[in-house]
């Protein structure tokens, strides 16, 4: 039961942070930013945990989880009002994402640590398929609320609404309303430090993949709303298409127990990034809202079932006592792609158009497929025992 109270607490915080990406998005460029200066922001929602991802997990290892679980979704719940209070400044919206990018870390690796140490290696996919199907949910909820709010109330009051769904699960924790486990194993102390952790042989794989993976995430999450809104689409028609791609990946990822128990982990990751390469090269060629919506749900499906897996992966990995740690890297490592994709492309975008940007991360994506492809093979499924 703790594991879905947990989750279900998470869907609202994520909600919150999912729908600010689409609304920092389409507010910087209503407020007219430069592709630069827009970049800029979006960008540093990542600055903060790109530095401090690592030591936020080292603190779920060493403190628990209820305090850092309130600081983050209280911080975060802060930093979405500035925009409330202060309308219409660009450089509000720069702060309001760095500090929207520090607190919200502490919640998301303390919540990813928690819902490993609720499980064993039996039941770790499983517990992280439903952590991920929830994740799935918000990113459902969090352009579709954000859109209708944007277009029925304002920027400013969206931001508010946002700042609420942040704040509450925080608040029931505070509270006592809700009661989070005490770490179940206490922290060990090894002589392995930072350095060992990141080049550690087992664990490269799994921060590889999951920088590819989260390249083509904070790609679209960046730049279709931006796109989109170059052809006149409006703030509830992008909700609704982002809200196809989330429906998407609550079907991949009720998909995923069947896959991970019939093929290799390398296998379903080569495939699904296979077909998020093609929803990427199809994007830039389409301006029909419906077309757009096919596009979307196909990445979902690609993309779905590659964030739980490398959770899983690298809390495998992990040495004992040091999960939040190793989580903490692996943010760090997206954290640190995510800074660096809308720096990159907004210039790039603005001088060459949409189709360059998008194209590009499809052939990453098939460069990345095919070498997962090549050196692994789908494992043979006997039908005999079915």
């Amino acid at each position: 039961m703790i594991l879905y109270i947990i989750v279900l607490l998470f869907l609202i915080f994520q909600t919150s942070v999912r729908g600010n990406t689409v609304l920092v998005t389409l507010y910087a460029v209503d407020l007219h930013a430069s592709p630069t200066y827009l970049g800029i922001i979006v960008a540093a929602t990542s600055l903060f945990p790109m530095f401090f991802a690592t030591y936020a997990g080292r603190l779920s290892d060493q403190w628990g989880y209820r305090f850092l679980f309130i600081t983050g979704t209280m911080g975060t719940g802060v930093s979405l009002l500035l925009p409330y209070f202060f309308e219409n400044q660009l450089f509000v919206l720069l702060l309001s994402q760095s500090l929207f990018g520090l607190f919200q870390i502490f919640t998301i690796v303390t919540v990813q640590n928690l819902i490993g140490a609720l499980s064993n290696k039996k039941t770790r996919s499983h517990h992280f398929a439903v952590f991920s199907l929830g994740v799935s949910i918000s990113n459902f909820l969090g352009p579709l609320l954000t859109g209708f709010s944007i277009d029925h109330l304002s920027f400013s009051q969206t931001y508010l609404l946002l700042a609420v769904f942040a704040i509450v699960p925080g608040v029931l924790i505070m509270f006592n309303m809700i009661h989070l486990p005490r770490p179940l194993t206490p922290p060990i102390e090894e002589k392995n430090n930072f350095r060992e952790l990141l080049f550690n042989r087992s664990l490269r794989k799994t921060y590889i993949t999951s920088g590819i993976i989260l390249t083509g995430v904070g790609m679209y999450e960046f730049y279709f709303p931006v796109y989109a809104k170059s052809i006149h689409l409006s703030a509830s028609l992008i909700g609704i298409i982002l809200s196809c791609n989330a429906i998407a990946y609550i079907l991949s990822r009720l998909l995923m127990k069947p896959l991970v128990d019939r093929f290799k982990e390398e296998s379903i990751l080569s495939g699904c990034l296979f077909v998020s390469a093609v929803a990427f090269l199809l994007i830039p060629i389409f301006t029909n809202p419906f077309l757009l919506m096919i596009s979307s749900f196909i990445m979902g499906l690609g993309l779905g079932c590659c964030q739980p897996l490398s959770i899983v992966m690298a809390y495998n990995a992990s040495p004992q006592g040091r999960t939040g740690e190793v989580l903490g890297i692996r943010l760090t490592i997206n954290k640190s792609v995510q800074f660096l994709v809308p720096i990159v492309l907004s210039p790039l975008g603005s001088l060459f158009g949409f189709s360059p940007v998008f194209w590009s991360n499809s052939i990453l994506f098939l460069l990345s497929s095919y070498s997962l492809s090549e050196k692994k093979h789908f494992s043979k499924i006997n039908l005999f025992n079915k």
